[in-house]
């Protein structure tokens, strides 16, 4: 009875279609065997269903939609109409050739001249913005983007955020006359603080400077002076979004799922208190509650401890005054933010302090950031 036909197998060595592909245009209607077992479904081919078999693969190989393929087997034994087939499918693909030659036509001249992104924004305000994060840009030239301060510029917001694993500072300013796509820019700290500082008191914005941001390079103009030309550092930026969200991005309420706490500190108060490590590493511990917040010793349940200095130098470049923390009950995150600049943020990973330990043995818990960070 199989004198004459050749299992699936052999129909799929001869024909170029793999074994799985004869089943799937069987089941779909397109090619069936000439004979199945009705016991153990095995399928059987005959000499013609092999050729048919050839012609599917080359219509594959070109894309020809599964209708259209079927179409031409059909169709097979009147040429002129499956002729018409192939030519439209032909001249679909010629269209479709003609747009990608031109999409990377478009491709090459943007890399040959990358598309700038171009704004202003007052000299003072991104001076401001630049002191609120420049503290917590890293030093590890091992993580060369984290040396850097992130200019991410989107909705008429220009972003500076700055990471070193420990620590993530993110200050915003409103610029003007925004004129290209949202654009994420790692510049070299020092060319940010070569930038002029508008030379006004706080709380003014002085000139205006022109950015202008691309791929390869920003340019930094102000009326009067040489512009400031730089090129990016050549790393890519984590993803500090992430941590914003999980630390700080949602409605605090008491008593809260996520964040243990939201509350106002007086923060001559906070800075003022005497180590709670005497000799030993310097740390506040905090404790957030619906009443308010307490310095206690680390050993306190629920207290995270956080290294002073840092801490400091987090309440510095938010302005001083009062600020609202944020506890992160999941991370241990402290997120800090100025009443009277809540869209300045600073973040701030807790340490573990050994009891009986070296202040040198103190282990800096950063594992929320440098997920962040990584």
């Amino acid at each position: 009875m199989h004198e004459h036909l050749r299992g699936i197998g052999a129909a799929a060595r001869e024909s170029g279609l793999p074994v799985s592909a004869l089943r799937f245009y069987d089941a779909a209607g397109v090619l069936r065997p000439a004979w199945s077992d009705p016991v153990t479904g095995y399928r059987w081919y005959s000499r013609d269903q092999v050729d048919q078999a050839r012609l599917v693969a080359r219509l594959r190989q070109v894309e020809m939609p599964l209708a259209d393929i079927a179409a031409v087997l059909a169709s097979r034994h009147r040429p002129t109409e499956a002729l018409t087939v192939l030519e439209r499918h032909q001249q679909e693909l010629e269209t479709r050739f003609a747009a990608a030659r031109a999409q990377l036509s478009d491709a090459r001249s943007l890399l040959a001249d990358p598309p700038a992104t171009c704004f202003e924004a007052p000299a003072g305000e991104l001076a401001r913005a630049l002191a609120a994060v420049r503290y917590a840009v890293g030093s590890d030239l091992g993580r060369p983007a984290l040396t850097g301060v992130l200019l991410d510029c989107s909705d008429g917001v220009l972003r500076l955020v700055a990471c070193d694993r420990a620590r993530l500072a993110v200050a915003s300013l409103p610029v003007r006359h925004v004129d290209g796509p949202p654009v994420r820019f790692v510049a070299p700290l020092a060319a940010l603080a070569a930038l002029p500082d508008g030379g006004v008191p706080d709380g003014a914005s002085g000139p205006m400077v022109a950015v202008e941001l691309r791929i390869d390079r920003a340019v930094f103009s102000t009326h009067g002076t040489e512009p400031i030309v730089t090129a990016p550092v050549a790393a890519e930026y984590p993803d500090y979004e992430a941590l914003l969200q999980a630390s700080w991005a949602r409605e605090v309420r008491l008593p809260a799922s996520d964040l243990v706490s939201q509350v106002v500190i007086d923060t001559p108060a906070l800075v003022n208190t005497p180590a709670t490590v005497p000799g030993r590493l310097d740390v506040v511990a905090v404790l957030l509650h619906d009443g308010g917040v307490d310095v206690v010793p680390p050993t306190v349940p629920g207290a995270v401890a956080f290294d002073r200095g840092y801490l400091l130098e987090a309440l510095a470049a938010l302005g001083g005054g009062d600020v609202t923390l944020a506890l992160d009950a999941a991370r241990q995150v402290l997120a800090m933010a100025c009443l009277a600049r809540p869209e300045d943020r600073s973040l701030l990973m807790p340490v573990r302090v050994l009891p009986g330990a070296p202040a040198d043995a103190a282990l800096r818990s950063g594992a929320a950031a440098s997920r962040a960070a990584s």
